[in-house]
């Protein structure tokens, strides 16, 4: 079969590390899109024969996949019926680690049940485009084209560079592509549809780390606040408090079947859900100049309320954490605990930690002194700032700010999609842009190329 016109009803699958998105190329935006995080129980000969109990001591049918890996008998649970349900025992992990697939029982796992399961097709009739950081391993692209074409049978894959797609969704073949996502902080130059290596910078600043320590301030008392909160998330609750006054301590009737049989990993998880819809409503970037007290206590406040009942008005929160973005020296608390998802990765050339964190405006800079001096100019004209924490208010404008202070006598210009979606599934849309031109049927690496040649034609075709 040739894959040489428009309609080849391919299928773009982009593995993020903290949500997956998966649809048909060609569309405006994905059709799933679902947590990275996968659920797992340690399973024995008895309990993979028959159901399993819930909470309340009943059996209930077992919904996921049982696989006898190289970590024993699991039995898995991914996808929006994964995690965010509740299930005695139950352990949470991310198969994600430095923006690359690092465990392939889980991934495999979710990659079926993206094509059979959500989008209900037969893989062995869709070719499957995966996108990958410009970081990715050569082990890990191979991991995945055995999955694709041994596991799912696909007739044909290519993979897209993340930043390289991020550019073409933004109509843009030289751009440089500042990706500010989950797990990682990325810039990637791109010029004439192709990534510069060189110039390619990372650091693992991003949304985990600020919910880290958001979640670390919630559940500690504060000078406003004399009591931690529980943040407990709507899964365990049985019945809330009547709404409570601004401020006021709430005592919510909790399903106690439940919290005797959570695990911390779960609860970890649950929490950090809870506060990542804080940010998602609360958070924002004073873009005018750098943070202070006395300024934030003169900007409006922001009432919200949690799972659990309790709320607030919030003010200085809203503003101080997302300094660490454009601060981190000064607003990056190294005490608290990173996300076990942020393991320190030394990868190539590039060794992150945590003490070595720089501020956005300074990796786009770092990023543009590594590329040749005659693509510059280009590249500061067509910056590109995607990724779902790019979405908090007023970060674009900050950064225009500090990059004219940093370089005053260039010409920059930030271009940054005003459609939420387009942001947050960028790499996804230029994929699905890409799969679907009929001129792109010749960089399909396909079944019958891999089985003649074997891995070397997919390092080969997709650089």
């Amino acid at each position: 079969m040739v894959y040489n016109g428009d309609e080849v009803s391919a299928i773009v699958v982009d593995f993020g590390s903290h949500t997956t998105r998966a649809g048909y190329a060609g569309e405006d935006c994905p059709r799933v899109v679902c947590p990275s995080f996968y659920g797992y129980t340690e399973e024995s000969d008895a309990s993979t024969s028959s159901g399993a109990a819930n909470g309340n001591g009943e059996d209930v049918p077992m919904d996921g996949s049982v696989v006898n890996g190289s970590k024993g008998k699991r039995r898995y649970y991914v996808g929006e019926s994964g995690v965010p349900v509740w299930r005695k025992g139950m352990e949470v992990d991310n198969f994600m680690l430095d923006g690359i697939v690092h465990e392939l029982e889980p991934a495999a796992q979710l990659l079926h049940h993206l094509l059979t399961d959500r989008l209900s097709v037969d893989p062995t009739e869709h070719p499957l485009m995966f996108t990958e950081p410009a970081w990715n391993t050569p082990a890990s692209r191979e991991n995945l084209t055995r999955m694709a074409f041994e596991q799912e049978g696909v007739p044909a894959l290519y993979f897209g560079s993340s930043g390289v797609l991020s550019a073409f969704a933004a109509g843009k073949p030289t751009a440089l592509v500042l990706d500010v996502g989950y797990a990682n902080t990325s810039v990637v130059p791109v010029v004439d549809g192709y990534a510069l290596r060189a110039g390619t910078k990372r650091q693992p600043l991003g949304s985990a780390l600020l919910l880290s320590q958001l979640q670390h301030h919630f559940k500690s008392p504060t000078s406003s606040r004399n009591f931690p909160l529980t943040l407990t998330p709507r899964q365990l609750l049985a019945k809330r408090d009547p709404t409570p006054e601004s401020g006021m301590q709430v005592n919510p009737v909790l399903r106690t079947d439940r919290v005797s049989n959570t695990t911390p990993s779960w609860r970890h998880w649950a929490e950090g859900s809870v506060v990542e819809g804080w940010k998602e409503s609360c958070a924002e970037v004073i873009n005018y100049k750098g943070f202070d007290f006395q300024t934030a206590r003169e900007l409006p406040q922001t009432l919200y309320e949690f799972p659990d009942g309790y709320q607030q008005q919030f003010g200085e929160e809203r503003y101080r954490f997302t300094e660490m973005l454009f601060d981190p020296k000064n607003y990056f608390d190294q005490s608290i605990e990173p996300p076990a998802g942020l393991r320190v990765v030394q990868s190539g050339d590039h060794a992150h930690s945590l003490k070595d964190l720089v501020p956005l405006s300074q990796l786009v800079h770092d990023s543009i002194m590594a590329c040749d001096v005659d693509v510059r100019a280009a590249l500061l004209q067509n910056i590109v700032v995607v990724g779902n924490t790019s979405l908090i208010k007023g970060l674009t404008e900050r950064l225009d700010l500090e990059l004219a202070a940093l370089m005053p006598s260039q010409k920059i210009k930030i271009h940054s999609p005003t459609i939420p979606f387009e942001k947050k599934f960028s790499s996804w849309v230029g994929g699905s842009v890409l799969a679907s031109l009929g001129t792109f049927h010749q960089l399909w690496v396909t079944k019958d190329e891999y089985e003649e040649h074997g891995m070397a034609i997919v390092h080969q075709r997709c650089k």
